[in-house]
């Protein structure tokens, strides 16, 4: 049985690899896209792969014809998941920016800090300072 999902795994496996390669081929022609030929040759490929499989793709909204061509780019869902995970990283880069800066303010600047609890040296004298008395 694990023979069987692992020759499954491996049968499957060759074409997601290919279809990820065209993926990141078009990646770069998103206002002209690339014709038949340019996608079969840059992925190595029979001119027949790419006529049984774009057409495929294009239904699920991942690629696209050039409107009044024959020529190929990322469709409108693969550029919306590109679109969400800038947004995403984005957000989550103000997110840190926002707490990098409430940690580093100087701990004596904040409002409310003792000053004894600035960072100083740690000589007998220094410390000898900061003792409370």
């Amino acid at each position: 049985m694990a023979s069987a999902t692992n020759e499954s795994a491996a049968t499957l496996a060759g074409p997601i690899r290919k279809t990820c390669e065209l993926f990141r081929l078009l990646a770069g022609h998103e206002v002209l896209g690339l014709a038949p030929g340019e996608i079969a040759k840059g992925l190595d490929v029979a001119p027949s792969w790419v006529s049984q499989n774009l057409p495929a793709l294009a239904s699920t909204g991942f690629v696209e014809q050039v409107a009044h061509t024959k020529r190929w780019r990322l469709g409108v869902q693969f550029v919306r998941i590109a679109v969400t995970v800038g947004s995403n990283l984005n957000a989550a880069k103000r997110q840190l920016d926002d707490l990098s800066q409430r940690y580093s303010v100087p701990v004596g600047d904040a409002a409310g800090i003792d000053q004894r609890y600035r960072p100083h040296s740690h000589s007998a004298e220094a410390l000898a300072e900061r003792t409370p008395r």
